[in-house]
This record gives C-alpha cells, structure tokens and sequence, in this order.
C-alpha cells in the first residue's frame, strides 16, 4: 500500500507538466533553464525503470525545445528508506533504454536527443551518495584522467528533499499542488509530525481546491496520508486529519478513508482466495492468478463459494 501511494501521489502532480515545470526549474540550472522552453514541456509515454525495482522508484519522462533541437528530461522518483549509490550506473541503464524507444520509434535516426536526468529523493538519511557516473569507476586519479575521452561522465540533477525545511519547499516557485506534495513526500515517514503542521499549509490546500481538477489532486493526497499511516491506528489518523482540515474537506477525506478500506478488504479477499486454491489444486497458473487479481468484490465472493465445491480449478474459474 505505501509505494502504491507514493507512486499515485508523485505521478498524480508531476505527470501534469504545470506542476512538473516548476520543478524542473527549481532543479535545473539558471543557464540550463533559460535555454527550455517550458511552456512546450510534454509527457512522453512510457516507464524505464527495472522491474524488480518498481516498488520503490517511478519515473516520468519530458520532451521540451531546447535552442534549434529539443532534450528529454528524465524525472525518477526514489521513494526508499536507504540511498543507492550505483544510482548513476542505474540511471545509465534507464538512458539507453530511452534511446532504444526512441530509436524505434525514429527509424534511420543518426543522432540521439540529449537527456537530463534528474531524480527526487527522500529518505531518512538523505543523499550521501555520490552523483556523478564518473565517480563509480575503480580508478586512481592519475588513471581516471589518464582515461579521458574513453569512460561515459555524466552527472545527474539531484533534488534531495529529506531535510529540507517546511519553509523552503513551501518558498519554491511552482504550484500549489507541487508543492503539497513534496511536502507530504518528505513527511510520509512521519506521519504524526505531517498532521501536526498541515494546519500551516491549509491556504495552499484551499488554493489547489479552487484550480480546475484540484478536487481529484487533494483526494490523492488525502488518500496517501491515509495510506502511508496504516500502520498508526488509521482510526485516530483519520479522526485527526478531518480535525485539522475541517468542514471544507469532510466529505472527500472520508470518500477516500471508505474506499482505502474497501480496497483493503478485497486485498485480504484475494490473497484468501488465492491462498485457498493454491491448497486445493496446487500451483496455479498466471492466468488465474491474473483473473483473480482482477476481480471484483461480486466476483470475489462468487469465486470464494465454489472454491468449496468445485472438483477442478477451471470449475472455479467458469464463467457459468
């Protein structure tokens, strides 16, 4: 549930380029800023992350001119606990498998667009890695400049936001909403702490709920204080944060605290169910591990009666 909310919370700001835009040039260099032109900023489809590591990076990739050409800004989002220091090497592997897609997609292509990779983190540390491709080859300094011209050197853009005070993410120049969640990012480890100041940041809460599909952005982010505070006793979080937002955010805090524990219960249904047909018919197949995943509470409790009876595994599954 936790790197779920972190997903749906980053992408639900940073994969709309108003919100995205600023960050970028709150990241990015003044020089290097002056020369996009974001107000072309665009989405590109498609996620180049590894997918073992799905469940604690996401990723957004840009396009955006640049001079007479254009660049690929590539945003990844390290939600972990622990900092990784081959990140360079991983963010070279996601690079060249950017130029591949666009490769594909631009047959007889001789030359590649440039891309600035840039990554979000949070942990409980901070970054204490290094940020440069360069840095990770097991070379003296003699040897490393010796080696010159033959090793890949990049650095990526880092926006390290762990210990960063309430004030300076709330000083940024971008939106209200890019905001607010930064803020709730580098506070989801702390979720008593996160309820004790939101009360500071209700004017940015009311500004998002004024701007056209704010509404949605705020219950993403209530659904993530939400989520990202199981483990707290949900009951008194919940009463908490309808304390501290009040009346104006009543209805949509207690849609989503409904809907997190509805989710929460076909989770346990289907790990049941799943657990249950695994004991009767042995190990089952991805299609009906997928058909399950993909139930829905009707569904589930229909499948969960014939689980009883059934003699084979496709009796449980039929649609009869």
């Amino acid at each position: 549930m936790h790197t779920n909310a972190h997903d749906a919370l980053f992408k639900t700001a940073f994969s709309q380029v108003e919100h995205a835009a600023g960050e970028l040039r709150h990241v990015l260099s003044p020089e290097l800023s002056a020369r996009i032109d974001f107000t072309a900023l665009e989405l590109r489809p498609g996620s180049f992350v590894d997918e073992a590591l799905k469940e604690r990076q996401s990723d957004l990739l840009f396009s955006a001119p640049l001079g007479k050409t254009s660049v690929l800004v590539y945003l990844l989002f390290e939600h972990q606990s622990t900092v990784e220091p081959l990140m360079a090497f991983r963010l070279l592997r996601y690079m060249v498998r950017i130029w591949d897609h666009y490769l594909a997609e631009h047959a007889g292509a001789m030359r590649l667009p440039a891309i600035v990779p840039v990554v979000l983190h949070h942990s409980e540390s901070g970054w204490t890695a290094g940020t440069s491709f360069e840095d990770l080859l097991d070379l003296d300094d003699d040897a490393r400049a010796a080696m010159g011209e033959h090793v890949p050197r990049f650095r990526f853009v880092l926006d390290d936001i762990s210990h960063e005070a309430d004030e300076a993410l709330k000083a940024r120049t971008m939106s209200a909403l890019a905001r607010l969640v930064l803020w709730c990012l580098r506070h989801a480890r702390e979720p008593d702490e996160l309820l004790d100041r939101l009360g500071k940041w209700l004017d940015l809460v009311r500004d998002v709920r004024r701007v056209p599909d704010g509404t949605r952005a705020l219950r993403a982010m209530w659904r993530y204080i939400l989520a990202t505070s199981e483990r707290n006793e949900p009951d008194k979080v919940l009463r908490r944060l309808l304390a501290v937002v009040g009346d104006d955010g009543k209805e949509d805090i207690v849609s989503v605290a409904d809907m997190l524990v509805e989710r929460g219960r076909q989770e346990g249904q289907r790990r049941m169910l799943l657990k249950q047909l695994g004991a009767r018919f042995g190990a089952l197949p991805d299609d009906a591990v997928a058909r399950v995943n993909a139930a829905d509470m009707t569904e589930l409790d229909r499948l969960s009666e014939r689980v009883l009876t059934a003699a084979t595994l496709a009796d449980v599954l039929s649609d009869s």
